[in-house]
C-alpha cells in the first residue's frame, strides 16, 4: 500500500508548525531587544495580525512602551506576516 499521499499531506503541517515556532522565536528576540527582558517563545501566540503575549502586566506595559519599534522590526524580519498589534 502506498502511503506517500498521507506523508505529503502531513509534511505540509510539519512545515506550518515549524514556521510558527520560528516566527515566535523571532518575535521573542525582537521583544527582548527593546525591553531587555527575556521571554519564552511558548508564551507568544499569533492570531491573524495580532501577537498575544502571556506574561505579567508589568512586562506587557514594557512591551507596549516599545510597541511601535517592535512592530517596525518585525515588519523587516517577517515581511510576510504583517503584524498590526501586540497584546
Amino acid at each position: 500500500m502506498d502511503y506517500n499521499h498521507i506523508n505529503n499531506f502531513l509534511e505540509k503541517f510539519k512545515t506550518l508548525v515549524f514556521k510558527n515556532e520560528e516566527a515566535n522565536k523571532i518575535i521573542a528576540e525582537a521583544i527582548e531587544k527593546y525591553t531587555k527582558f527575556p521571554i519564552e517563545a511558548n508564551k507568544i501566540k499569533i492570531k491573524g495580525t495580532t501577537i498575544n503575549i502571556n506574561s505579567s502586566p508589568i512586562f506587557k506595559n514594557e512591551i507596549l512602551i516599545h510597541k511601535q519599534k517592535i512592530l517596525s522590526d518585525l515588519a523587516n524580519l517577517l515581511p510576510d506576516k504583517n503584524f498590526k498589534d501586540i497584546r
